[in-house]
């Protein structure tokens, strides 16, 4: 199993937990952001049912209901979403009907947790991702990207939404597919989905590319303040 096989809510219950004692100390504010992180990596819709499946499953021995391990503490999961609101200690957006996204501060505690206790693994100890890179904080103009345009091209047909989009079942329900391609958050600013959208557009010109191409400016027709912020 690899990190392209957790494609469902279901497939959550494959991920295996992390030792006790890797975690006891804690918050479960930062547990959460760890999961949510990987639900947003997956492309799994970040609703409360996800983050309380994925919670149990990684960290039993705080989020199972007391007495009975076998089951998730869906409570335990919902004050933590709620004191990591932004009038609280500020780690997320989002709320239960429309599901949740990190913002930067809460990225950078998921990241930094994902570095002591490694990712998600499966029960045979297979990785469901890699280590996310030290963040950076470089403005938009100087964060220069290196695009390679073949490559590009075929993450793009590899995603989620190409697919939906081959087989005309792309819809407005599909934001956070969006996000994964254009590999950016709720909050990122404007300049840069432009940015990295503009990118893949100028990588399906150079690739000759004209059904990448079509998919591209449907995104863009179809999510405008997706693309534009």
């Amino acid at each position: 199993m690899t990190a392209q096989d957790i494609k469902t809510e279901r497939d959550l219950v494959k991920v295996t937990a992390k030792k006790g004692e890797q975690y006891s100390e804690t918050a479960l504010t930062s547990l959460t952001a760890y999961s949510l992180f990987w639900l947003h990596h997956w492309q799994i819709p970040r609703t409360i049912e996800a983050i309380a499946i994925l919670n149990w499953r990684l960290f039993p021995e705080k989020f199972s209901m007391v007495n009975f391990q076998e089951y998730p503490d869906a409570f335990r999961t919902n004050r933590s979403l709620l004191q990591m609101q932004p009038k609280y200690r500020n780690l997320l957006t989002g709320a239960a009907t429309k599901g949740f996204s990190l913002n930067e501060r809460g990225m950078d505690i998921a990241k930094e947790l994902s570095k002591i206790i490694g990712v998600p693994t499966t029960s045979a100890g297979a990785a469901l991702g890699t280590v996310p890179k030290e963040p950076t904080r470089t403005s938009p103009k100087s964060a220069a990207r290196s695009i390679e345009p073949a490559r590009e091209m075929l993450r793009i047909r590899e995603s989620k939404l190409f697919e939906k989009w081959k087989s005309g079942s792309m819809s407005d329900r599909d934001l956070i597919h969006v996000h994964a391609l254009l590999q950016i958050f709720d909050h990122t600013p404007a300049v840069v989905r432009k940015r990295a959208m503009k990118d893949l557009i100028d990588s399906a010109i150079k690739q000759s590319d004209d059904e990448i191409g079509r998919f591209l400016q449907d995104i863009k027709r179809n999510f405008p303040t997706a693309v534009a912020g």
